[in-house]
């Protein structure tokens, strides 16, 4: 199944993830498609490996059908990370299964999926799971359709640390000196640094296809209980943080005030009150070649953002 010159086409190529995958396979002079919405952006963004020779930039869409059923051909492996739309529960798998089908059917041979922890912890219970689920089983089907010359292989990583830009701890911890939630100071929860999920990702796509193929890779690097996350967040930042547990009504109020549908919030809510994240993987470590990062390493990395 292994391809003599590779081409990986990447989807989703200018987010954190997608980005260093296309940085690492450049690195290794592997020719690669960065599949974007916004040209600007990626050229400001991949200016270095441009220069390489090695990288192609294609504008398009979800939608931009076409377009993605011509660029696709000559490609040998797809890496694709869709974005969860809370309010249109069935469409990432409809993307999913739309751009798998083109992508196999123009002969690539493998096919990495981004998935998500919650497709075994939770399955279709709760709307993340429902949508991570729904989405890989189409991809399942479109791989067993011809397993001799199709290849799936699915990573599911834990909560990203990087959430922490996102859930408003940054305002908090600068302001008051607390990380905030609605689970308690001793709930679980497993946290992964993109640049694991990412390195694994450039390791699998440019391995051969054999040694990955049907394989579902977990990524879990610590797991830490929101007091423990505290004191990380206190030992790197040189002064006290707290954790403080918000009401459910008070964090169910904030976030339908970001946006956000009732399933959505719902299930943010019972994995913050019962823990979540899956599984630490450290056997990872023998594709990557080192250990999985910790929230200390992360947070020494991203220290402005919280100061």
């Amino acid at each position: 199944m292994s391809s003599s010159k590779e081409r990986v086409f990447v989807i989703g190529a200018s987010g954190n993830i997608g980005s260093g995958i296309v940085r690492g396979l450049v690195k290794k002079q592997i020719d690669t498609t960065a599949y974007v919405r916004d040209e600007q952006k990626a050229k400001d963004l991949f200016k270095d490996e441009l220069v390489t020779g090695h990288l192609t930039i294609v504008v398009g869409t979800y939608s931009s059908i076409d377009l993605y059923t011509k660029v696709i051909q000559g490609h040998t492996r797809l890496f694709i990370l869709l974005v969860d739309d809370d309010k249109n529960p069935a469409v990432k798998s409809q993307n999913k299964e739309i751009f798998g089908k083109i992508a196999f059917e123009q002969g690539v041979r493998q096919i990495v999926d981004l998935s998500s922890f919650t497709v075994r912890t939770n399955g279709k219970q709760g709307i993340i799971g429902y949508i991570n689920t729904t989405a890989e089983e189409k991809l399942w089907t479109l791989a067993e359709e011809n397993p001799e010359q199709r290849s799936l292989v699915v990573l599911r990583p834990a909560v990203f640390m990087t959430n922490h830009f996102f859930t408003g701890d940054t305002h908090n911890v600068k302001n008051t000196s607390k990380l905030v939630s609605c689970g308690p100071p001793s709930a679980l929860t497993t946290w992964v640094d993109p640049q694991d999920v990412y390195d694994c990702a450039v390791v699998i796509l440019t391995e051969p296809v054999e040694k990955h193929d049907r394989y579902i890779y977990e990524i879990g690097g610590e797991v830490l209980s929101n007091e423990q996350r505290a004191a990380v967040f206190t030992k790197v930042l040189g002064k006290p943080i707290i954790h403080e547990q918000q009401s459910i009504e008070d964090f169910y109020k904030a976030y339908t005030g970001f946006g956000l549908t009732h399933s959505y919030i719902y299930d943010v809510i019972s994995l913050f009150l019962n823990g979540s994240g899956g599984n630490v993987t450290p056997q990872l470590a023998i594709l990557i070649n080192r250990p999985l990062r910790t929230l200390e390493q992360w947070l020494e990395n991203n220290i402005k953002a919280f100061q």
